[in-house]
């Protein structure tokens, strides 16, 4: 599995953002400078990540983001989630005849995909933003 540049990227930015927000917000300006990342893609994440209520925005000339919840409560899964739709998306998803492979339905092999599938998950949502800053 990969993990995509989506991800990697939001999760250096909240990393960004659990290390230096807890007095003022950070601007993505400065995220980006600290951590070398592309200002358009971030905006994007960003975007992403405040809808889905991992980050606040503050607005005026001292603003920018802050994390939304506490690190311990923002799982890496929750991070994933929120930027990227098919974080795990596999070959097979046990539903339809998507590709022109399939073995038909049921097929025993998506049983297999999705309990791999169950354990990425649940081990995304184990590891918690404070967890990856204290790694740092």
């Amino acid at each position: 599995m990969n993990i995509s540049t989506k991800t990697e990227y939001a999760v250096r930015a909240l990393t960004e953002l659990a290390l230096n927000s807890a007095d003022k917000p950070v601007s993505i300006n400065d995220i980006c400078k600290n951590q070398k990342l592309p200002v358009k893609y971030v905006e994007q994440l960003f975007r992403k990540l405040k809808q889905n209520g991992l980050v606040k925005s503050i607005h005026g000339a001292k603003g920018g983001y802050q994390l939304a919840l506490e690190m311990y409560d923002i799982s890496l899964k929750d991070i994933m989630e929120a930027v990227d739709e098919n974080y795990v998306a596999s070959f097979c998803n046990g539903n339809t005849k998507e590709h022109i492979y399939c073995l038909g339905l049921p097929c025993g092999f998506s049983k297999l995909w999705n309990e791999i599938k169950d354990h990425l998950e649940k081990y995304f949502d184990s590891i918690k933003l404070d967890q990856i800053v204290a790694k740092l």
